[in-house]
């Protein structure tokens, strides 16, 4: 009856032997990972910790309190849990799982904090030579299958350089999930709750400056992106014309939006993009519902069918002739309804592989750009949103005369404008067409620079560049 008790005890006793003879063997493996991990680090990198115990079924090490210093960036985090970490033969590392509480990573201009994170299937490349700090982080060619982020928050911590520029203050989101990232992969992003805060200062006509706060949130956010990795590994290594080329957006989901500044709220419902490559074109389609505007100085002085709006907006690229094509219409019923296209030549996927274009973007030309306008309700309203308040029908028609006839003078040294203010004078069943078609072509850059300048954009108004017309 005995001999079941003792060999129990002693199958216990062994088990217990092969135990500690196990965490002592993986103690002594872990330190001297860990001493391997410290001299494999850059010059003037170090890494601290208060306790450090091997995580046996996991095969990797569970670290408290670490402190990672390179450069001017500081890593920290209450506990850093490594599973299965695995060198790989360039000199990156393969881990199965990488957990995180409380990290937070801190440079010379921002501050990120999270309450917890998470990633699977975790490689990273091996560090680029000579480089410290952020610019030793190559997002290109680093692959995760999944990464969740609990509770995120950035801070900037950098300087408003200019006036008149928008400036990040923060950005905070209770979920951040990602999936598939990684060079050749598409990449699936997932937020929730997302806040950012921005300021912007102007400066007054008497040079005082003004400081303005702008709150942007959503409540929900997906995309799936192929190449993002690639991207970013091409945006990194300052290859703008390769980045140009790549496929666009998969698909994309975007709800509850809301802009809040300090005198009005501007919110969307839904915005979905879904985009596709085919026979060398490049096509991206977003469709966006429900615009809502509200005033902090009370009602919007005009009803508008906020729920029932719609917003279309198409591009497309012609891979081997580089031309963009992009329509827009915006539908509010009952109200307005505008059309918007756009004609732009661009580089070519020939030019981007010889190199012609270093950088796409400055070389992209505006060729035309159209504007149509139907709504009578629109143009009848803009007395009572000026004024902010309605106003009865007599008093909008003598306001709206008012205007046209201040628009007639001011317009009067520009033929191609004859047509504006007879349109907001009697807007009834009527449609406004504006074609604005420069001679030559404007880059971007160019065009940027005009629409800064009163002056400058009056040179467009000729009849050869701006035709108006109403039917």
């Amino acid at each position: 009856m005995k001999r079941p008790w003792l060999t129990t005890s002693l199958l216990a006793v062994i088990a217990g032997m092969s135990a500690i003879g196990i965490h002592h063997a993986a103690s002594v493996a872990l330190d001297r990972g860990i001493s391997r991990f410290r001299a494999s680090l850059p010059v003037g990198a170090t890494l601290s910790y208060s306790a450090a115990r091997p995580a046996i079924l996991a095969r990797g090490a569970l670290l408290t309190d670490v402190i990672l210093q390179n450069g001017n960036m500081t890593f920290r985090a209450h506990t850093l849990r490594l599973g299965h970490p695995i060198p790989t033969p360039d000199g990156g590392l393969t881990l199965s799982h990488m957990d995180m509480a409380d990290p937070s990573l801190q440079t010379p201009t921002a501050v990120i904090r999270a309450h917890s994170v998470t990633l699977s299937h975790l490689v990273t490349p091996p560090p680029p030579a000579g480089k410290s700090g952020l610019e030793s982080l190559d997002l290109g060619h680093l692959n995760l299958e999944r990464g969740y982020i609990d509770h995120l928050s950035v801070q900037n911590l950098s300087q408003v350089l200019q006036p008149n520029s928008m400036h990040f203050n923060s950005l905070t989101s209770d979920s951040v999930q990602i999936d598939g990232y990684g060079p050749g992969r598409t990449t699936t992003i997932a937020i929730q709750n997302g806040l950012a805060i921005a300021s912007r200062t102007t400066l007054q006509p008497d040079g005082t400056p003004r400081a303005m706060s702008v709150q942007m949130s959503l409540k929900n956010f997906q995309i799936r992106q192929p190449e993002l990795a690639t991207r970013i590994a091409y945006e990194q290594a300052g290859n703008e014309a390769a980045a140009y080329a790549l496929p666009p957006l998969e698909s994309m989901k975007l709800s509850g939006t809301q802009i809040i500044s300090a005198d009005r709220t501007f919110s969307m419902d839904t915005l979905i993009g879904t985009g596709t490559r085919k026979s060398g074109k490049d096509t991206t389609v977003f469709e966006g519902e429900g615009f809502h505007t509200h005033s902090s100085s009370g009602k919007v002085p005009v009803h508008i069918d906020g729920h029932s709006s719609t917003l279309k907006y198409t591009q497309e690229r012609i891979a081997q002739t580089g031309e963009l094509h992009v329509q827009g219409v915006l539908n509010i019923p009952n109200f307005t309804e505008a059309h918007f296209g756009m004609n732009l030549l661009g580089p070519s996927d020939q030019q981007l592989k010889v190199g012609t274009a270093k950088n796409p973007y400055d070389a992209i030309q505006l060729a035309q750009v159209t504007l149509t306008l139907h709504g009578d309700r629109l143009v009848q309203s803009l007395p009572s949103l000026n004024a902010g308040r309605p106003l009865d029908g007599a008093a909008q028609d003598q306001a709206r005369t008012v205007l046209a006839q201040g628009m007639e003078m001011g317009l009067s040294p520009y033929p191609a404008l004859a047509a504006l203010p007879d349109y907001f004078a009697n807007p009834n069943d009527r449609t406004l067409s504006i074609t604005l078609t420069p001679k030559p072509p404007l880059t971007l850059t160019a065009l940027a620079a005009i629409a800064s300048s009163p002056t400058a954009a009056m040179t467009l108004m000729s009849p050869d560049n701006l035709k108006v017309t109403v039917q």
